[in-house]
């Protein structure tokens, strides 16, 4: 049976190696998305725990225990110290449930408070100190001895060695070979023990983990041996009544794995319920990192199946498309087995061994294909944009196989299902339906068409109803409804079906229209085409969803990046926004007015900066003085405007510098630069206030400053934008709602406020000429220290790397690229078939006179008629699902300080792209048909016939 089946493979190997490229494309794509997900959510969790670790200073892989004890007699002493090494071996547990290497794992010992007595009375020193005695597990390694000796091992008598910081050594006055005695700490005799100062030290490596608070900022610490700790004051006969214990865990946060962070939560939570119980005080400086970490990862998986889920569709409609060519091929063939006697299920079966062949052949294929899409998706920048990034780290697992797994049976069930149709006609049934009129398909008779669309635009108006509804949702952390981007799929079908229910009644009227002039290549054209309307439908339906899909890939790929784009720009204000630290006399003013002097009087001063250098670095553009304060208060009819936004600017070089979107204002918003640079007065405020205040233009505005001090304006015009300015601020409350705040806006002369105000710290804001870079190395040789320091290029590389637009732009990208292949390769399928199953035909017409011109200018009318009204709707139907559908989705990726519009965005590239794989696939395969028909010979066409 395999033999057999072999050879038919080879008797149609070229739509068998087209089959095979829709399941080579299937399979990558589905066993790409689990793999893709994983690599670039382990990459996102490690970047996440290391800008943790710069923002807060804190190492992300730390887990912390801390337990007090109080001494207590009889069995509840021995229970108390049973719970301390009960703790300990349950974080050795923790750390081997977690299975996550650790790179230290250390245990402090420690006495708080204890009270430490000269013998020798110094001046200016304290008679009795409040120290810590402590001891670490393995601390020796971690420290060095900068002056005197290491501490010694051994009891003295009464009186045992201690080291202690640099810091500790001075805030405590102590000196070397110094003896103190601990008055509290005493042996089983009752005698104090005593404590000599060894040595100072340091720690031994600039940067080490292993140290969770740094030792150079101890200051009351004396480090003993660790042995004679527990010796002395750890042990279950003796434990001093404030002894103290802490188990610091540092876990490899490089090895912590994205795909087990739920397991790691759940771990961590029910270690932090036992340690609860036990009256221990747990901490993990790595939950909010996970549990942030864990929405991310849900919205990027709901995302990437969503953006997946059309693709999966249009290459299930390829290959059930060519399945179908290969079945209406092999229609005689199949008519013939079934007159000699094979049954259905011989049918069925021969044809399921030939697609279970065909998927193994492209399971084998597509896990190496998927790969590289995980790769080329790893490397996405933006829309139909590669960059060289560092690779992901890609691992082909239990789920990847499952996933390609279950898209070759679903392939293979595809490739089956149209047997079943075939697989019951016998020879005298195949010729009656070659001989019967075609009748309309199934769905054209239950309205499919029109209740796809019916549903798809009733799903449409349900999402815009609830459009605040589901932006609260997605500003509180939840993935946009799939069902939203299942009604776009729904609408492009249903609008694919309905074009071709309206095509033949089109070719009717224009058949109908030029019935007696129309040359006999188009009337011949014209009659093929209504004839056979149902051949044709679904090639049709196929080549309007491809190219309504790749259309709609582009313009949601290209509104989502721009938009998300424009909106750091307008919030950044500028390509580079700073504020350097400004010196003032705040010191003397608090001196003097503790002092009750002169000082207290004097008013606060600011030393300016020298503005002048960042006119001369190379690589500015442009640069200007912003003013930005935002604790303006405004006078009004019944009382005053608090928190208002007032910003001071110089129009001239603020229009140079800072960036806007010129469709944002009903006008260029340069007029309303030059309309406030006539009067110094002049001002611009923000329309909000307006509306809600009812001032126009000409009126006079007072308003005054944080430190009291009051101007007035007189109003020149209103804007509804400006750059940098939210005229709404999005604040969560207590109840994890977002809530909305109106902002005001006061646009108003720099030189006007600093005359009245005196200078006061302003920003700077730059129009670089391509990279920043400079700045940051001209802050590093410079020793400039920067209050704000804000990137836009930056912040767009943080928006790119973001793991839900970097999937984005890269399933979208590699959906358009499936699409224009998928395309090809049904168009060149469709005609080649078509002319191959015409070839009587051919010779016929042939043979009564027509000319090859002819033949092939029949066949260039089909062409225009066909593709060229498929082509047509799938751009129209492609653009109309952006205009409806694109607005909805932008949703999803948009964030609380989202402030401008959002809009549709195309670019003629995507199009020039997409047409000039369609362009050339076409004249291709008008050369290919015009060559096969040319092979034809009279007589053989004519003997077919006969046969």
């Amino acid at each position: 049976m395999l033999s057999f089946v072999f050879r038919r493979i080879e008797s149609r190997k070229w739509m068998v190696i087209s089959l095979l490229i829709g399941n080579l494309l299937m399979i990558a794509i589905a066993a790409a998305s689990p793999m893709y997900s994983r690599a670039i959510l382990q990459r996102t969790l490690t970047r996440n725990l290391s800008d943790y670790y710069v923002e807060k200073n804190i190492y992300p892989g730390l887990i912390v225990l801390r337990g007090a004890y109080n001494t207590v007699l009889g069995k509840k002493k021995e229970e108390e110290f049973s719970k301390v090494l009960r703790a300990g071996r349950m974080m050795e547990e923790l750390q081997a449930e977690l299975g996550v290497p650790a790179l230290y794992s250390v245990t402090q010992r420690y006495m708080n408070n204890v009270k430490a007595l000269h013998e020798l009375a110094v001046e200016n020193r304290k008679n009795e100190l409040t120290l810590r005695i402590a001891s670490y597990s393995d601390q020796m390694d971690h420290l060095r001895i900068v002056n005197g000796e290491m501490y010694s091992g051994e009891l003295d008598g009464h009186t045992f060695d201690v080291i202690v910081s640099e810091k500790t050594f001075v805030e405590q006055n102590l000196l070397l070979g110094e003896e103190l005695e601990l008055t509290r700490l005493t042996d089983a005799s009752g005698n104090p023990y005593r404590i000599r100062i060894a040595g100072i030290f340091e720690n031994s490596m600039p940067q080490d983990v292993y140290w969770v608070s740094w030792p150079t900022t101890w200051r009351d610490v004396c480090l003993m041996d660790e042995t004679l700790f527990q010796e002395l004051f750890a042990n279950e006969e003796r434990m001093s009544e404030s002894f103290n214990m802490e188990w610091y865990m540092t876990l490899d946060y490089a090895r912590m794995r994205g795909d087990q962070a739920e397991r790691y939560l759940d771990v961590l939570d029910r270690y932090a319920e036992a340690f609860e119980d036990m009256g221990f005080n747990h901490s993990v400086y790595f939950t909010a990192v996970l549990e942030a970490f864990l929405l991310q990862a849900q919205k990027l998986n709901t995302t990437i199946l969503i953006l997946q889920t059309p693709v999966f569709i249009l290459l299930a409609a390829f290959i059930f498309m060519v399945s179908r060519q290969i079945l209406e091929m092999e229609q005689n063939e199949i008519a013939v087995y079934k007159s000699r006697g094979a049954d259905r299920k011989q049918i069925v079966f021969i044809y399921l061994l030939q697609s279970l062949v065909i998927s193994i052949l492209g399971l084998a294929g597509g896990i190496p294909l998927g790969v590289l899409m995980c790769r080329l998706l790893g490397a996405s920048n933006s829309f139909l944009e590669f960059v060289k990034r560092a690779a992901l780290s890609v691992e082909t697992g239990p789920k990847v196989w499952m996933f390609a797994g279950a898209a070759a049976f679903f392939s293979a069930c595809t490739m089956v299902l149209p047997v079943i149709r075939y697989a019951n006609v016998n020879i005298v049934a195949h010729k009656r339906g070659k001989n019967r009129k075609s009748r309309s398909p199934w769905w054209q008779k239950l309205f499919l068409d029109v209740i796809l669309l019916g549903v798809s635009l009733y799903g449409l108006y349900q999402y815009y109803e609830q459009r605040e509804y589901l932006m609260q949702k997605v500003l509180e952390g939840a993935s946009l409804d799939p069902i939203l981007y299942f009604c776009s799929s729904l609408f492009m079908v249903g609008a694919g079906l309905l074009v071709f229910r309206l095509f033949p009644l089109l070719m009717r009227i224009l058949f109908l229209l030029g019935k007696r002039w129309w040359p006999p290549s188009l009337y011949v054209s014209f009659l093929r085409i209504l004839r056979t309307r149902n051949n044709q439908g679904f090639f049709m339906v196929f080549l309007i969803l491809t190219l309504a899909m790749g259309i709609f890939n582009a313009q949601a790929a290209r509104t989502i990046n721009a938009n998300a784009e424009e909106k750091i720009r307008y919030s950044m204000g500028a390509d580079v926004v700073l504020r350097e630290v400004w010196k003032d006399n705040s010191a003397l003013l608090y001196n003097g007015a503790d002092d009750g002097g002169m000082a207290g009087q004097l008013e606060l001063i600011y030393e300016e900066p020298d503005f002048g250098k960042y006119q001369m670095l190379d690589g500015v553009e442009s640069v200007t003085k912003v003013l930005i304060d935002r604790e303006v208060s405004v006078s009004v009819e019944g009382g005053r405007i608090n928190n208002a936004m007032l910003m001071g600017i110089h129009t001239k070089e603020f229009g140079e510098t800072a960036w806007f979107k010129d469709s944002l204002l009903p006008a260029h918003w340069y007029g309303y630069l030059n309309a406030i640079s006539q009067n110094s007065r002049a001002i611009l405020v923000s329309s909000n206030f307006q509306r809600l205040y009812g001032y126009e233009v000409g009126d006079v505005l007072n308003y005054t400053n944080g430190n009291g001090d009051g101007t007035r304006g007189i109003i020149y015009g209103f804007v509804d934008y400006w750059p940098s300015y939210a005229p709404v601020i999005r604040s969560m409350g207590r109840d994890g709602l977002y809530a909305e705040m109106d902002n005001f806006l006061i646009v108003a002369h720099l030189s006007q406020l600093q005359s009245s105000w005196g200078v006061i710290p302003y920003q700077i804001w730059i129009r670089t000429e391509g990279s920043s870079q400079f700045l940051y190395d001209y802050a590093e040789e410079s020793g400039t220290k920067y209050a704000l320091f804000l990137d836009t290029a930056a912040e767009i590389i943080k928006l790119k790397n973001d793991p839900i637009f970097q999937g984005t732009n890269g399933i979208l990208t590699i959906g358009f690229i499936c699409v224009l292949l998928l395309c090809i390769t049904g168009f060149l399928i469709y005609w080649i078939l078509s002319i191959q199953s015409r070839t009587l035909q051919f010779g016929i017409f042939r043979a009564m006179g027509m000319s090859m011109r002819e033949v092939l200018t029949m066949l260039v009318n089909e062409q225009l008629f066909i593709t060229g009204v498929s082509v047509a709707a799938g751009i129209l139907v492609g653009m109309l699902t952006s205009r409806l559908f694109v607005p909805l989705i932008q949703i999803a990726y948009s964030s609380a300080d989202q402030v401008i519009p959002l809009e549709i965005v195309s670019e003629s590239g995507d199009y020039v792209r997409l047409f000039a794989v369609i362009g050339p696939a076409i004249l291709i395969c008008m050369f290919i048909l015009g060559w096969l028909i040319s092979k034809i010979k009279i007589s053989q066409a004519l003997k077919l016939g006969e046969d």
